[in-house]
C-alpha cells in the first residue's frame, strides 16, 4: 500500500487485534474500580470526617496549579532532577494524550467515518508528537537512571518501588514504539518516515533481516496485550504505587496549598474553651492533624530535596523531613486515626524536637509540603498532653509565664539598662499621648545579652541621626515566639493578649524590630489573633534611609565580609537585598557563603534551640560558622540576635567576628565608637 491516512493506520491497529477488543473493555473496567476505589480509600483517610472546602479562592487555586504543576516551577529549580522531570512528565503526559485521542478513533470515530479525525495533517502531526513524546520520556527514564546510580542527588530512594516506576513506564514506551513500527511495516508509510522517525527506523530493520508484519502478527499481539495491561493497570494501581503523587501532589496537594504565609501557623480555635475542659491542644493522634497535613503525606514523591537541605540532617540530628512524612504516612494507612503521632513504637518524640523551624524544607519541596506546620502541631499535643518534651524547652516556657523573658533573667536588669540606653541616645521613653514614627521593640535576646546589647545603640543613633522619631516600650515583654515555636499555645495566646494590650495605648506609625523572628512574629502570626499592626525589620528601615540620603555609612573598606542570611527573614519573609545593600554602602568587601539568599543555612537557634541542645550529632551553628570561615572573610556580619549569639559562639575558635548591619553601618564593626 503506497499510501495511507490516519484512518488506515488506525485500522490496521484494529484489524490485527480485532478479537482482543473484549479484554480492554474488561481491564478498563476493572483497572478503573481499583482506581475509583483507591481514590475514596485515600480522601476518605484524608478527611477523617472533616470537611474539605471545594472552591474557596478558586482563581488563585488554579493559578497555583499552572505555576507548580503544570509550569513547574518549584521541579525545575534544580537544573538536573528538573530536567529530569520535565522529560518524564511531558513525555508521558504526550502519550496518554495520544492514547486517548487513538481509542477514541479507533471505537467511536471510526464507526462514523464522517466525524473521523486523525487524518491528513493531522494525523502527520499525531504521529510526530508520539515519536518527540516517547524520545523524550525515555531519554528522561534512562537520566533518572543514571542520576540513581552515580548517586547525583543525595538520598535518593533507589528500592524496588522506584524500579517499578521506572521500568514500567520504559517498557510502556518501547512496546509502544514496537506496535508502531509493525503498522509502519504493514502498511508501508514510508512516505511518513519524517513524521515517524521510530517506526519507519525499525520498520526498515525488519526488512533488513527478512522479517515481514505477517511473521510478526504474533508477536506484536502479545506486546499489544502486555502493553495495554501495563498501561491500563499502572493507571488503576496509581493510589497504590508511588506514581499516585501525580494525582496526590499534582492536582490535590498544590491545588489546596495553604494560601496563608507559609509562617504564619494555624490558632487553634476555642482555645479557652479547650483548656477548661482539658482538652489536649495540637496533635496527640494522627486524626487531630488536619485532612490537608494527611494529605500532605500522600503528596510526598521522596525526591530527598527536604532532606537534603535540613540542618538537622546535615548535623545528624534524628530528624528527616522526607522520612518524618514517610513514617507518618505507613502510620496513617496502618493504623488509622486512633494512630499515635509520637511515641517508642511509632516516631520518636526527639525527631520533631530536632527541627530548628527554618523552612527549608518547606521552600524546597515541589509538592507543597509544610512539614514544619506538622511538626509544631505535634509539639503542641506533646505540650499539652505533657508528653516528652526537653527540660531546657519547659523551662523557657515557665519563664516567659513568670518573669517575661525566656532566659530566666531578672527583668529589673533589662529595664535599667534601658534607661541607661534612652540617656545615652537620646531615645525616650513611649508617652501614651504622643505620636511617633516607629516604636522600638528591642526584644528579649538585644535586652539581655550584653554581647547584643551594642546593637540596639548602634540602631538608635543611627535613627536619631536620620532624625526619625523613635520611641522605647518601658513595658516591654517577651513576643511570645518562643512558646509558638515551643508549642506552648496556651502561653503563645495569653502572651498575645498582653502585648497587644500594651500596644494599643500608644501611637504609632510602625513597630521597628531587630529580630527576625519577633518580625515574623508581629508581621504574619499576631494578625491571626487581631493584633494587627505594621512592622519593619532594621535593614529595611536603614536602607530606606540610606536611600534617601538621611544615613551616611561609615567607611569600612578595607573590611572583607560575609552576610548570614536569617532563615525568618530571608526565606520565612523576602528580605534579602536591604542588608546586602546595606553592608555594600559601607564599600566592605562581601563575599557570600555556599547557602545564602533563600538558600541559607540556619544557625541552629531557631525552632526553641536557642533554648537546649540535642546533644546528638554536631552543633549547627557550628557547621554555619565553617561555612563562613571557608569564604576567607574575618567578619560575619548578621541582621538577628539569635544569629549574632549562635554563630559567636563558634566564632572565636575560627578566628572569626560577628557585627550586626546596625553596628558595621555605624562604625562599630572597625573599633570606632564615636557615632
Amino acid at each position: 500500500m503506497s499510501s495511507v491516512n490516519g484512518v488506515t493506520a488506525a485500522i490496521s491497529h484494529f484489524i490485527f487485534v480485532k478479537d482482543l477488543e473484549p479484554l480492554v473493555y474488561i481491564s478498563t473496567i476493572i483497572a478503573a474500580i481499583i482506581l475509583c476505589y483507591g481514590l475514596y480509600r485515600a480522601i476518605k483517610i484524608w478527611k477523617m470526617g472533616q470537611p474539605i472546602p471545594w472552591f474557596d479562592d478558586l482563581g488563585r487555586r488554579i493559578y497555583y496549579l499552572f505555576k507548580y504543576s503544570i509550569w513547574q516551577v518549584k521541579v525545575r529549580a534544580h537544573p538536573l532532577p528538573g530536567l529530569i522531570h520535565t522529560l518524564i512528565f511531558w513525555g508521558t503526559t504526550i502519550l496518554l494524550i495520544g492514547t486517548v485521542l487513538r481509542a477514541v478513533e479507533s471505537d467511536i470515530t471510526l464507526k462514523t467515518i464522517s466525524s473521523r479525525f486523525l487524518v491528513g495533517g493531522v494525523y502527520l502531526g499525531y504521529k510526530l508528537a508520539l515519536n518527540i513524546g516517547g524520545i523524550v520520556l525515555i531519554l528522561g527514564l534512562i537520566l533518572a537512571y543514571y542520576r540513581r546510580i552515580r548517586g547525583l542527588t543525595p538520598n535518593l530512594p533507589f528500592g524496588p518501588r522506584d524500579h517499578y516506576m521506572l521500568i514500567s513506564l520504559l517498557l510502556i514506551a518501547l512496546t509502544g514504539f514496537f506496535l508502531d513500527s509493525v503498522n509502519t511495516l504493514a502498511y508501508r508509510m514510508g512516505w511518513i518516515g519524517f513524521f515517524d522517525p521510530i517506526g519507519w527506523s525499525l520498520a526498515l530493520l525488519y526488512e533488513s533481516q527478512g522479517l515481514t508484519y505477517t511473521s510478526l502478527i504474533t508477536v506484536y499481539r502479545a506486546v499489544w496485550i502486555f502493553h495495554m495491561l501495563l498501561a491500563v493497570f499502572s493507571i488503576g494501581f496509581l493510589p497504590f504505587t508511588k506514581f499516585f503523587h501525580i494525582v496526590a501532589a499534582g492536582f490535590f496537594n498544590i491545588f489546596y496549598s495553604r494560601l496563608e504565609h507559609p509562617s504564619a501557623f494555624k490558632p487553634i480555635s476555642k482555645i479557652d474553651e479547650k483548656v477548661e475542659k482539658g482538652e489536649v491542644l495540637g496533635a496527640v493522634k494522627m486524626s487531630d492533624l488536619s485532612w490537608k497535613q494527611r494529605m500532605d503525606f500522600d503528596a510526598c514523591t521522596e525526591c530527598a530535596r527536604c532532606q537534603n537541605v535540613c540542618p538537622a540532617v546535615a548535623s545528624g540530628k534524628p530528624l528527616s523531613p522526607m522520612l518524618l512524612i514517610q513514617s507518618l504516612k505507613k502510620l496513617m494507612y496502618e493504623r488509622g486515626g486512633d494512630a499515635p503521632l509520637a511515641s517508642e513504637d511509632t516516631v520518636d518524640p526527639n525527631i520533631y524536637w530536632s527541627c530548628v523551624t527554618c523552612g527549608a524544607c518547606v521552600y524546597e519541596c515541589p509538592a507543597m509540603i509544610h512539614h514544619v506546620e506538622t511538626i509544631l502541631d505535634v509539639r503542641r499535643g506533646l505540650v499539652s498532653a505533657e508528653g516528652y518534651v526537653p527540660e531546657g524547652l519547659m523551662q523557657a516556657s515557665y519563664n516567659i509565664m513568670r518573669l517575661g523573658n525566656p532566659f530566666g533573667f531578672n527583668p529589673d536588669d533589662k529595664a535599667s539598662w534601658m534607661q541607661e540606653l534612652s540617656k545615652r541616645t537620646g531615645v525616650p521613653f513611649a508617652q501614651p499621648g504622643e505620636e511617633y514614627d516607629y516604636l522600638y521593640w528591642i526584644g528579649c535576646n538585644t535586652g539581655f545579652d550584653p554581647n547584643i546589647r551594642p546593637v540596639a545603640e548602634a540602631l538608635l543613633t543611627l535613627l536619631k541621626r536620620a532624625g526619625i522619631k523613635v520611641a522605647l516600650l518601658a513595658e516591654e515583654t517577651c513576643c511570645g515566639e518562643p512558646a509558638r515555636r515551643i508549642g506552648d499555645e496556651f502561653l503563645f495566646e495569653e502572651t498575645v493578649k498582653t502585648v497587644g494590650d500594651i500596644l494599643s495605648h500608644y501611637k504609632f506609625k510602625s513597630l521597628l524590630v531587630n529580630c527576625p523572628h519577633g518580625y515574623n512574629n508581629f508581621k504574619h502570626e499576631y494578625p491571626l489573633y487581631g493584633v494587627k499592626i505594621d512592622v519593619v525589620h532594621h535593614t529595611q528601615l536603614l536602607h530606606q534611609l540610606l536611600l534617601e540620603g538621611k544615613v551616611k555609612p561609615r567607611e569600612a573598606k578595607d573590611l572583607i565580609v560575609t552576610y548570614h542570611d536569617p532563615c525568618y527573614l530571608a526565606r520565612w519573609n523576602d528580605v534579602l537585598d536591604e542588608p546586602r545593600s546595606l553592608i555594600k554602602s559601607t564599600g566592605a568587601e562581601l563575599i557570600e557563603m555556599k547557602n545564602n539568599g533563600k538558600r541559607t543555612f540556619c544557625c541552629g537557634g531557631g525552632g526553641g534551640h536557642f533554648f537546649f541542645d540535642i546533644k546528638i550529632g554536631e552543633r549547627i551553628s557550628k557547621l554555619r560558622a565553617q561555612q563562613a570561615a571557608e569564604t576567607g572573610a574575618k567578619t560575619i556580619v548578621v541582621a538577628c540576635p539569635f544569629c549574632n549569639a549562635m554563630l559567636r559562639s563558634e566564632a572565636e575558635a575560627m578566628g572569626l567576628k560577628v557585627v550586626d548591619v546596625a553596628q558595621l553601618l555605624a562604625g562599630r564593626s572597625t573599633g570606632e565608637d564615636d557615632i
